[in-house]
């Protein structure tokens, strides 16, 4: 049995701490095979399931098990089917069967750098995989209480997915056209699909600015668009020209979000801001680039993105679409 160290243990309470800043309770602890394991629950409208998290010290792996049921062995073949559809839309997590049990689970992890774990990334790790059960569970649902096939429910799914949600439509049932304005002289895109592309603007090349994007899954259409508006009023202002110039330069500018609104309830994110190339995959996907060679030579492009998310600066992340 491995001895675990101070360090092992403070990243397992740290885990723990995540748990229960989400509201869930802690039902079981134990250590097994050389790993700190907690159980904990969470339930849905008509189902609940179980939460394994785990910190494994040899891998230095932090990981979520989300266990969903015990499934009918005549069911085990068209589920694989279903479950290969599901997984195509998922990038950092996935659907699993475990063979020996036969038990179904979301499996997710990240790999724990120096002494402390990255607290926010795990709750929005988590906070993911709670999103990715509510989304497709139902249609795991929907092939053990039915007869439909794998393919006719996703044909459902993709069908349901595809219509535009009613923030994005006028009173006249159209999609609403977004309008420059005096106040913000800019429009802003986001996507109402999944694969998605970056949240993103058009317009500041001509105020001298440089367009942001960030990424689809941060914060939401809505959530992305606010932190956008906060950050175009924060650079706007001539005493933070300075902090923009330093970005041009290659610096990453990191702000709160009481920097970009003083009078914002306070919370534990840390924005930063990069400069990225039209290169950059997720550049590229954003303003549909195929060579960066024929964009406006005035553009250039201000990545936002939550400190610890270094899954969201690299080019794999965007390729194909964001997913979950």
């Amino acid at each position: 049995m491995e001895k675990f160290t101070s360090k092992d243990k403070q990243i397992f309470d740290d885990m723990k701490q995540c748990i229960k800043d989400l509201g869930l309770k802690i039902l079981d602890e134990k250590t097994d095979d050389n790993i700190l394991s907690g159980f904990s629950t969470f339930e849905y409208p008509g189902y609940n399931m179980g939460i394994i998290f785990s910190y494994t010290p040899s891998a230095n792996i932090a990981e979520v098990l989300l266990r969903y049921a015990d499934l009918p062995a005549e069911k085990l073949p068209i589920l694989y089917e279903l479950l290969n559809h599901i997984n195509n839309n998922l990038a950092l997590n996935h659907f699993h069967i475990d063979p020996e049990t036969g038990i179904l689970v979301l499996r997710s992890g990240l790999y724990v750098t120096g002494y402390f774990l990255n607290k926010e990334a795990f709750k929005m790790l988590l906070g993911q995989d709670l999103g990715i059960g509510h989304t497709f569970m139902p249609l795991i649902a929907k092939l053990i209480g039915t007869d439909q096939t794998p393919q006719s429910i996703m044909d459902e799914f993709y069908a349901n997915k595809d219509t535009m949600p009613p923030e994005f439509l006028g009173p006249d049932g159209k999609v609403k056209i977004p309008k420059v304005t005096k106040e913000l002289p800019f429009i802003i895109e986001v996507s109402a699909d999944m694969p998605a592309f970056p949240s993103h603007t058009h317009g500041l090349t001509e105020l001298g600015m440089p367009e942001f994007l960030i990424d689809h899954l941060a914060f939401g259409a809505n959530g992305n668009g606010g932190r956008i508006n906060a950050s175009y009023d924060y650079f706007i202002k001539p005493e933070n020209a300075g902090k923009l110039d330093a970005i041009k330069n290659g610096e990453t500018v990191k702000l709160t979000i009481n920097d970009l609104k003083p009078d914002a309830k306070p919370e534990p994110h840390v924005y930063c801001y990069r400069r990225v190339y039209p290169e950059f995959e997720m550049v590229k996907h954003a303003y549909n680039i195929d060579d960066p060679k024929d964009i406006d030579a005035k553009m250039w492009f201000v990545q936002i993105y939550v400190d610890g998310d270094d899954f969201a600066l690299t080019d794999d992340y965007y390729k194909g679409g964001i997913k979950f």
